[in-house]
């Protein structure tokens, strides 16, 4: 039995590399039912993201998430975010149990904690998933994995 009925996190999700499945198989090992919040194409449009010309589409990054979470036997909710406020709108969710975050997360999952507590409402369970180091020592990234990309079509 899982732990949390429902667990949420966010992110792009671009390119589903070995960092992404073990954030994504955390989630499904501790909640029975994952919402996710992926980000909108206009929400990329706001933030800087390096090679973001080659970003996946929203679609396809959807697709990858639900198939993952399917092959788990993991219910998943996939919600559109299309800003930065909507993010803690999800997360303040009264269903929520957990929120799944990456080191580089974590800061915003103990707003949203402050901002749950300022409103009445229980702290959420924050859960740390480390990051993916490659053999080579590097950290497994989105970016480099579309950098690589660019360089290959370049040639």
């Amino acid at each position: 039995m899982r732990q949390f009925e429902n667990v949420g996190l966010g992110g792009t999700f671009d390119r589903l590399h070995m960092g992404h499945k073990l954030f994504l198989d955390i989630a499904a090992h501790y909640g029975q039912n994952v919402h996710v919040g992926l980000i909108s194409p206009s929400y990329l449009d706001k933030i800087h993201k390096n090679y973001s010309e080659i970003i996946q589409s929203f679609q396809v990054r959807r697709i990858a998430v639900e198939t993952f979470f399917s092959k788990r036997k993991t219910q998943c909710q996939i919600t559109r975010i299309e800003n930065p406020g909507m993010d803690r709108n999800l997360a303040s969710d009264a269903k929520l149990g957990a929120l799944i975050v990456s080191q580089e997360t974590c800061s915003g999952a103990n707003t949203i904690n402050r901002l749950r507590t300022s409103k009445g409402k229980s702290k959420l369970t924050i859960i740390i998933v480390p990051r993916v180091v490659r053999t080579d020592g590097s950290l497994e990234s989105s970016t480099r994995l579309r950098k690589e990309e660019h360089e290959k079509s370049r040639s």
